[in-house]
């Protein structure tokens, strides 16, 4: 019997960090083992340092000037050898006002895992980083040494065409040992869009109240300041019958601000939607993921 704390490697993305204006330091994370005849009791405990610099969170794609909440601090855990397994969890949810007060102090402990082959620091990633937009539904959980990937469609049905989501990841993987297997299903790119005038002509579609599309600049200029929503995400999981075990509809919660005189924003958003789906709870055996790209308006 033993307990042993061995001190784990973590990448700060700091672009990504900056762009959102989360500044974080002091991050430090452990691997502690306890062992017992042979089997092995593990888990990862993250503790870190952050605070929240308004003035550099310039372009928004989130939240108003006025809400409460800047964009999630997340914690991505990984194999080293399969980063393609990277799951997302959120490490800090504060406010504005607090967060940019003074420094937050967080911490972080995942679920411990049994296992007879220990794991580890060299083979573990973490990483510390955050999105313009996100929703991840998963705890600290390291996914073991093996996994299993399916086959992704991924289908946009969107109409509008002035935001249109560009997946640069989309893929759908099986962790977890056999009683606690998860279906890890990750969406994740950048989001495009247009001039303020094509924006403001969706948003007319989407909203017919507002009357009539914009025929020149004056009547965009008119308009501002105002905001088109991002897409939403639907992912359905099937078996190898094409039943349908399970469904989740996911608004993505962001949008494409346009500012006074028509200025939108001088960089596209990053966004990240993460869902796991416990295979104990299907009524079938998953074969492959359909996600579907939908118009905001559609859920």
């Amino acid at each position: 019997m033993g307990k042993k704390i061995e001190e784990l490697d973590v990448q700060v993305d700091e672009l990504a960090l900056s762009l959102v204006g989360w500044q974080v330091e002091n991050v430090r994370a452990r691997l502690v083992t306890e062992s017992f005849d042979g089997t092995h009791f593990q888990e990862i405990a993250v503790s870190g340092t952050a605070r929240f610099l308004r003035e550099d969170w310039t372009d928004r794609f989130s939240a108003d000037e006025d809400d409460d909440y800047p964009p999630t601090l997340l914690l991505g855990l990984s194999p080293v050898e399969r980063p393609e397994a990277v799951s997302y969890t959120p490490a800090l949810l504060e406010t504005i006002r607090k967060a940019g007060k003074r420094p937050v102090r967080f911490s972080q402990t995942s679920s411990t895992w049994e296992t007879s082959q220990r794991v580890g620091p060299e083979q573990i990633a973490l990483q510390v980083t955050s999105f313009d937009v996100g929703e991840t539904d998963l705890d600290l959980t390291w996914p073991g040494t093996r996994s299993k990937p399916l086959p992704v469609e991924l289908m946009d049905e969107t109409v509008h065409e002035a935001v249109r989501l560009r997946p640069t990841t989309c893929d759908a993987t099986i962790v977890g040992a056999k009683d606690e297997a998860t279906l890890q299903v990750r969406v994740g790119g950048f989001a495009e869009f247009t001039t303020a005038r094509e924006l403001l002509t969706d948003l007319v579609a989407m909203e017919p109240w507002r009357g009539e599309a914009p025929e020149d600049e004056s009547d965009v200029e008119d308009e501002c300041p105002f905001e088109v929503p991002l897409p939403a995400l639907a992912v359905e999981v099937l078996d190898d019958s094409d039943f349908l075990l399970d469904k989740r509809e996911t608004p993505l919660y962001g949008r494409v601000p346009v500012g006074e005189g028509g200025a939108v924003p001088s960089r596209q958003p990053r966004w990240i939607v993460q869902l796991p789906f416990h295979l104990d709870d299907l009524s079938g055996k998953p074969t492959r993921v359909v996600v579907r790209v939908l118009d905001a308006e559609d859920l």
